[in-house]
């Protein structure tokens, strides 16, 4: 069915169109907001209200792109705007009180590395946090990437760089194997 088409029924109230829209983006929206606010809960509310606002919107949408990059637009400065009003900036002090146990198995230590990993991307400036889970959580290409953020590719490829390099040298200091 075509993007546009998809709009204006949601925009009408066709619910089984809408049940399909769903059932197709629930997750991948989940998956973003959790990426980006690291909590399940907060991130299964936020998907609900990225929900509303895309039924609020539908008839907005022109055509003008992809529907999935309307709705991944949506979703990201839904929660720009929930991260900014939280102010959840600055966890990283949290890893400075955190002591890894010698005695840890394979899998704790996987755990508190990955723990340690999401607390490093959540104090990455937003548009590299952005880029870099579109990039690593959702999968996305660089140049879907750009028209979610309405940005180009080479500008998303450097914010991605850049993420990755604040994030190599964030756990660097507490990992020193990093190279």
């Amino acid at each position: 069915m075509d993007d546009l088409v998809v709009a204006r029924r949601i925009a009408d109230g066709d619910k089984k169109v809408f049940e399909m829209f769903f059932n197709e983006y629930n997750i991948k929206l989940l998956n973003l907001c959790y990426g980006m606010l690291h909590n399940k809960t907060e991130a299964e509310d936020l998907v609900q209200e990225i929900f509303i606002d895309i039924l609020s919107k539908a008839k907005g949408f022109k055509g003008n792109s992809k529907f999935s990059v309307w709705v991944y637009r949506i979703a990201i400065n839904k929660t720009i705007s929930h991260i900014r009003k939280r102010k959840i900036r600055n966890i990283f002090s949290a890893l400075t009180n955190e002591q890894v146990a010698d005695t840890e198995s394979d899998d704790d230590d996987r755990e508190v590395r990955f723990s340690d990993l999401k607390l490093a991307v959540d104090t990455l400036p937003l548009k590299e946090r952005t880029a870099i889970v579109l990039y690593a959580y959702d999968e996305m290409s660089q140049k879907d990437i750009a028209e979610v953020m309405q940005s180009n590719t080479g500008a998303i490829g450097v914010l991605i760089h850049r993420a990755k390099k604040m994030l190599k040298q964030k756990l660097k200091e507490k990992y020193k194997e990093i190279e």
